[in-house]
């Protein structure tokens, strides 16, 4: 029997990962006849890396392409997706800054199985599963594992595991440590990861990693507390910002800065390529994302790229005001001297010229 080769291409985060790796999870149950290769990209990055892919001699042997996490922005990649892989398409994304785009192309878009919940890529994929051929053919204790690592992705992803007030406390604390865990690991052992997770079920997984979770919790406590000490509150576009730098917890230090700053309007956390936003409701920072930063997102929730590497310009500046205090000191010693000269008695001058005078 000849195989499907199936295309994935996904984001880079919990919800990137966990969706493709659902994939691959159920796969010898599901898919016996197809298999998956990854690739993941950044926010804002699937319009060039599926162009690049899709010029390599590689992407004619591939039957779909499944396009997760990430909407495409270029019209033309719809085209090329199109004429390429005809109804062999399918977009599991859920930021509403695309979701225009998803709807001019709904049929190859999967929605929701219940429209009242927020969804994340890896619960679309979830929805979808549960209508494809052999979805049955796994054991009931099996779809319950999977099902609840789903529901944890999708809460943290939705940050509903810090704003549904009926979720309960268990689940918002396993939605946080799985988050956890996934980023205390290397990209590139990212889907192993997933993988690991998906294969043992959450219980299991959680038990024997009880250290390392706690370890992580007292981390983030700690590199918080440090970094939130330094906001620079100012006003963009009308609207007031808490602005720190942070390169990891970008979320969580969002959230940590709206809770202790009401007074602010949006979160803005700068990490070296990439800044990540948050709202209390007064910003639409999916907009703000968009149009400033390339990216997008969910109206309280979004990220996008930075056009210069804050620690260049950082570093840059502070080797400026070096430079120039140097200068301002030389001037001032310069000053000094010539005004301690110009003003000696005539008398003194010459006693100290004869003092100091070569032999």
């Amino acid at each position: 029997m000849v195989k499907r080769l199936i295309k994935l291409f996904s984001h880079n985060d919990l919800d990137g990962f966990g969706a493709p790796m659902l994939l691959t999870a159920v796969q010898p149950t599901m898919f016996a006849d197809a298999e998956f290769d990854m690739t993941n990209c950044g926010a804002g990055r699937i319009d060039e890396t599926f162009a690049r892919w899709l010029k390599t001699p590689e992407a004619n042997r591939f039957t779909d392409v499944y396009i997760m996490d990430m909407t495409p922005d270029s019209e033309y990649t719809f085209q090329q997706l199109n004429a390429n892989f005809a109804n062999h398409w399918l977009v599991f994304d859920h930021h509403e800054s695309e979701e225009g785009l998803r709807q001019k192309y709904a049929a190859n878009s999967v929605q929701p199985a219940n429209p009242q919940v927020n969804p994340s890529a890896a619960s679309l994929v979830w929805d979808w599963l549960t209508q494809q051929p052999h979805f049955n053919d796994l054991p009931e204790e099996r779809r319950q594992e999977l099902a609840y690592l789903v529901e944890l992705i999708r809460a943290y992803d939705t940050w509903d595991w810090q704003n549904d007030p009926d979720m309960a406390d268990t689940e918002r604390t396993a939605a946080d440590d799985l988050d956890q865990l996934f980023w205390f690991y290397p990209l590139q052992d990212s889907a192993t990861f997933m993988l690991d997770v998906f294969k043992a079920g959450w219980a299991k997984y959680r038990d024997a990693n009880k250290l390392l979770i706690k370890t992580l919790n007292e981390r983030r406590a700690k590199y918080l507390k440090s970094h939130l000490k330094d906001v620079l509150k100012t006003k963009l576009d009308g609207h007031q910002f808490g602005i720190v730098y942070a390169s990891d917890y970008k979320s969580e230090i969002a959230h940590e800065l709206l809770e202790q700053n009401p007074e602010v309007d949006a979160a803005l956390v700068i990490s070296p390529v990439s800044v990540s936003l948050r709202s209390n409701g007064k910003l639409d920072v999916a907009k703000f994302a968009e149009k400033y930063f390339g990216g997008g997102g969910h109206a309280d929730a979004a990220g996008g790229r930075l056009a210069v590497n804050p620690i260049q310009v950082g570093e840059q500046a502070v080797a400026d005001d070096l430079a120039q205090t140097i200068k301002n000191q030389a001037s001032e010693q310069q000053s000094t001297e010539s005004t301690l000269a110009d003003n000696l008695d005539p008398e003194v001058a010459a006693k100290m010229a004869a003092l100091f005078k070569k032999k």
